[in-house]
């Protein structure tokens, strides 16, 4: 929801700044972040893992004030509970069939064109020549968002994971699709596209964002919280990231030259057709994990009380191979 706050602030000051006093502006928070993070205490659990139960204490009570005795009990509890994490764990199916899982949902959030379509905004409105201004069409975009995202956040606690992400695919490939469609028609038709459907970039561009921000945009990061193992996810959620902001780097970096080499409308054609085959990767794939506890989540993908015991007997072994090893 900050982030999407930010994004039309950017929309509403671009409309008078110049990319100068515009990046100024930009750049403010993260000077004030900067100035204000060392008098930030870590993470209350992160301390507690390294064994700092003091700097905990006064973490916690930084951030939640006093009667702080039973959260650093739980905190304790849980933390002793986790098993330590080893890179064998990857080969387990409980394990990396939730980390493949939560990779896909960031694929397509990237793969969506969200960065292009917010990075390259006043020139999509400008190229394909909506009746009214580009910034006044960012600006009505950005609001949207930020509308349609508040909404999400009320629903995603009342509807099923699975059946948004679903809907957001179909609306957000459709759009995009459309989107091509815009493009094509302007390229062939001219001004006389503009004259009879100058409207239609803009409509096309509001449900796109009404589509992504139901699921695509919020949910890759609801879903990583919610299916990894608790000793796995510090480092599938740094891998999870990490391929996230790739797979945005990617497209960002290669759409200008995918312009060149299948056009502007077959660029967004072929966005809207990733969108659509990872509809049914989804839908054959991905389980659902709304009121489920980790456990629950665990046994989805297969993990028994069989293979907890074999798998800690293999923990077990291993440790005393590198024991002997040494």
């Amino acid at each position: 929801m900050v982030v999407t706050i930010g994004n039309l602030i950017v929309f509403v000051l671009g409309k008078w700044l110049d990319y100068k006093w515009l990046a100024f502006c930009c750049l403010t928070p993260s000077l004030i972040m900067a100035a204000t993070l060392p008098w930030c205490k870590e993470s209350p659990r992160w301390l507690l893992q390294k064994g700092r139960r003091k700097a905990a204490t006064e973490a916690l009570r930084f951030y939640v004030g006093t009667g702080i005795e039973k959260e650093l009990e739980t905190l304790e509890a849980s933390i002793s509970n986790v098993e330590a994490f080893l890179l064998r764990d990857l080969t387990l199916p409980h394990i990396y069939k939730p980390f493949l899982c939560t990779l896909l949902p960031m694929f397509m959030q990237q793969f969506s064109a969200i960065c292009i379509i917010l990075f390259f905004a006043n020139d999509i409105f400008a190229a394909t020549g909506t009746s009214m201004s580009p910034e006044d069409c960012t600006i009505i975009v950005g609001i949207i968002q930020v509308a349609v995202l508040l909404a999400a956040t009320l629903l995603t606690d009342r509807l099923e994971r699975k059946v948004l992400l679903l809907f957001s695919s179909a609306v957000t490939s459709l759009s995009l699709i459309l989107l091509g469609l815009c493009f094509h028609f302007k390229k062939i038709r001219g001004d006389e596209f503009l004259k009879s459907y100058g409207w239609l970039p803009l409509t096309v561009l509001c449900v796109y964002f009404v589509g992504f921000s139901m699921g695509l945009g919020p949910l890759p990061w609801v879903i990583l919280g919610e299916m990894l193992p608790l000793r796995v996810k510090g480092f599938s959620t740094g891998i999870c990231t990490a391929f996230c902001f790739l797979c945005g780097f990617v497209v960002v970096k290669e759409y200008h030259d995918m312009q060149e080499f299948m056009g502007t409308d077959g660029t967004y054609w072929m966005f809207g057709a990733v969108i659509a085959a990872c509809f049914f990767a989804v839908l054959c794939f991905l389980p659902e994990t709304k009121g489920k506890s980790l456990e629950e989540i665990e046994h989805l993908f297969g993990k028994t009380s069989l293979s907890t015991s074999f798998e800690d007997t293999d923990r077990r072994n291993g440790v005393a191979m590198d024991l002997l090893r040494a």
